[in-house]
Order: C-alpha cells, then structure tokens, then sequence
C-alpha cells in the first residue's frame, strides 16, 4: 500500500507545471517561534515563501487562540491594506489591526469590539468593512459595519438565530450581501445578509453538501465553492452552489482525488484571472500544497510546498490596487 501512494504521490509531481500569469498568495504565517506571526507571500509556481515583516501576538493578537480554523482577513485595495482580527493573548478579547498589505507594517490597532469575529469581509466599491461576530447569547450571531476610524460597531445588518457560525463567508460588492454558511439544527446553511437598505436577511437555505469554502464572482454573479463529494466522502471538488436547489448545480473540477491528498479549509479567489486557490495536505509522505483551477479552462494544478518552517493562518490575493 505504501508503494501505492508513492507511486501517485510523485505521479502528482510530475504534473505540476508553471502556470503563466499567476498571481502569487499574500498572507500571514507561522512558525514554531510562540510570540510572532509574518506577512508575506507565496510564490504559488514554486511554493516559496518571502516574509517582508514579522509582527508581534501581543500587538494583533494570537491566532492560535481563535475558535475558527481560518483567521478573519478582509483586503482593501483602495488604500492596499488589510484588517485581521485575532484574541487578545492575555483575555482572549478581539484585537482587529490594521496592516499595510505592501510592507506588513502594523498601522492601527482597536480592541473595542467585545466578541469574537468570525469573519470579516470588506466592500471595494462603497469602501465599508463588514464582520460576522458572535454574542454574548449561544447559537445567535450578527453581521455588522465596522467603522474603519475607530473600530466601534456602526449598525448591527442582520441577527442569525438558533445556528452555530462557521468562517466560511464571501462578499458581493455589487448586490451588497454578505453570504456565510452556519449551521443550523445540524445541517449547513447558506445565508444571504443586506449590507444596505439597513440590512436585514435575504434568505436562509439549507444545503445538502458539506463546504470547505466559498467565493463570490460578482463578475459572473456565480458562488463557488470547494467541497466533499458526499458520495465517497474522498474526492475535494470545486463547483458552483445553486440555492434554489440547496446544492451543487454544476461541477467545475477538482482539488484532490485520493484519500491522501485532503483540502483544507484555506482558499483565495483571483476574480481576474479566474483562479480559484485552495490549499491541501497529504498524508503520507506527509507534506502540504496549493491547488489552483482555472474556473475558465477547468485546468487545475498542484504545487507542493517545500519543507519549510512556515505555515498559513489566510490568503488572499492582491488585485484592483488603487
């Protein structure tokens, strides 16, 4: 059996191949070292890293102590920064910073918000941050503006009830909706929040498929979304969510195939090139890599990363720098 899976292991290798105009990932990453995280870069042809600046947890807070498998990380092109949000490492209260998305220089800090952020999510065109953020009640959640100036809550947009929130969310900036997916009396939901006209709720609608991620194309007005084929609960796939149906309409191709290959719960999405990235580990021999797919030719590659000290906290993909 080990022979098997080094057989595909390096069948995987050799198909991976440079692929033209990509665009490289940014984000934060970690070590081993228990007081820094690292903005900087992958280069997603060869899987290297460049870490421009290292910042302190008692400063953005500490990743590690967060609920969610994926640190809340919202990108404005506008003014090329980024906002993240993270517990405070000594009362495990919200810290959201502020960092330039060029050098990773901490620019602001606020810690008014009182309860954990899911996700955060930012409007390129109107210029507003929104975030998903828990309450002090079990299973009720709410989307919120967030003022940018000071970090305060500006207008509470929609409440979630009796669910339990998950940080898989995107953003329209076009119909101006915020869409997550919570779960509700065991089952995913795909939920639609107003982020104008004051708010409010859209829709709720209960999917049979479990997601590992979603990403809007407003472009398209298409909502993608890596998930577990729920036949053989083996094969990641990429396709697109229909509400009406409460499914996948259509598939658009594949992240892994085997059970040795398995996708993770981190993913960006260049709206540009239509790209979808979504990351993997492997099992054995043990290593962890990039799967992007082309959502216009449904070509899709690997890249594993090398051995390194460096792991990802959120991705995302610089583009529409003003």
């Amino acid at each position: 059996m080990m022979k098997i899976y080094s057989l595909i292991y390096f069948s995987i290798l050799i198909v991976i191949s440079k692929q033209d105009s990509i665009s490289p990932l940014h984000g934060l990453f970690y070590d081993l070292n228990q007081t820094n995280i690292y903005y900087g870069s992958i280069n997603v042809t060869d899987g290297q890293f460049n870490i421009v600046n290292t910042l302190n947890i008692n400063d953005v807070g500490n990743p590690k102590l967060s609920k969610y498998p994926v640190l809340p990380l919202a990108y404005d092109p506008n003014n090329d920064v980024i906002y993240i949000s993270a517990p405070n490492n000594e009362n495990r209260k919200p810290i959201l910073s502020v960092i330039n998305a060029t050098t990773g220089l901490l620019m602001r800090m606020f810690n008014t918000i009182e309860y954990d952020i899911v996700s955060l999510q930012y409007d390129i065109f109107q210029k507003q941050l929104f975030a998903h953020i828990e309450t002090n009640q079990e299973n009720l959640t709410q989307i919120v503006e967030i003022d940018t100036n000071n970090g305060n809550i500006k207008q509470i947009l929609g409440t979630i009830q009796k669910s339990k929130p998950t940080h898989i969310s995107s953003y329209c900036p076009i119909c101006r909706k915020y869409f997550l997916i919570a779960i509700q009396d065991n089952h995913y939901t795909y939920i639609g929040v107003n982020s104008s006209d004051g708010g409010g709720i859209s829709w709720q609608t209960p999917i049979h498929f479990a997601p590992i991620s979603i990403r809007f194309d407003y472009k398209t007005f298409t909502m993608y979304s890596v998930y577990i084929n729920q036949t053989d609960q083996i094969m990641s796939l990429v396709g697109i969510l229909n509400r009406t149906i409460g499914g996948i309409g259509q598939i658009v191709g594949t992240i892994s195939y085997d059970s040795i290959l398995i996708a993770t719960q981190l993913s960006a999405f260049d709206i540009e090139q239509k790209i979808y990235y979504a990351s993997f580990q492997a099992d054995w021999p043990y290593s962890t890599g990039i799967s992007t797919l082309n959502l216009n030719t449904t070509v899709q590659k690997w890249t594993f990363l090398p051995k390194s000290n460096y792991y990802s906290y959120a991705w995302f993909v610089k583009q529409f720098v003003h």
